[in-house]
């Protein structure tokens, strides 16, 4: 449980960071360039998307990591590349939540951490897209 907890909070803040990085590059970008409207809303989406994959890859390789560590596993037996893992942290990180595959031991509390992880972050995108799109430049 202790390699568990601890892989949540690195991964944790890593996303964090990113995120706060990227809402920056995109509130920054767009007002640099008196970018509103469509235009703003567009390079805010493409740069919170790559930001929201990235992360949900970051989580992608702690479930790898975990797996290949033994705390925990995925109860399908056809989980067997990196993309299947991906995909799993895909619909974890948005809590889609589709059931599919679901992690097994130690694993189960990253994916808590995860779902929790992204509803945060996508919550601050909308904060971040809603700023960009209303904003005024003088």
């Amino acid at each position: 449980m202790t390699l568990a907890a601890g892989l949540a909070i690195i991964l944790f803040g890593l996303c964090g960071g990113l995120h706060a990085r990227a809402m920056a590059f995109a509130m920054h970008l767009t007002d640099r360039k008196h970018i509103t409207g469509t235009g703003a809303l567009l390079i805010a989406l493409y740069v919170l998307a790559a930001a929201h994959i990235a992360e949900a890859g970051l989580y992608a390789v702690g479930f790898f990591i975990g797996e290949s560590t033994g705390i925990g596993g995925f109860a399908q037996s056809d989980v067997n590349s990196f993309m299947d893992v991906f995909y799993f942290s895909v619909v974890n990180y948005s809590s889609l939540g589709l059931g599919d595959i679901y992690p097994t031991g130690h694993l189960r509390f990253l994916a808590g951490i995860e779902a929790l992880n992204g509803f945060l972050l996508i919550s601050c995108s909308a904060s971040t897209i809603f700023l960009v799109t209303t904003r005024r430049h003088s």
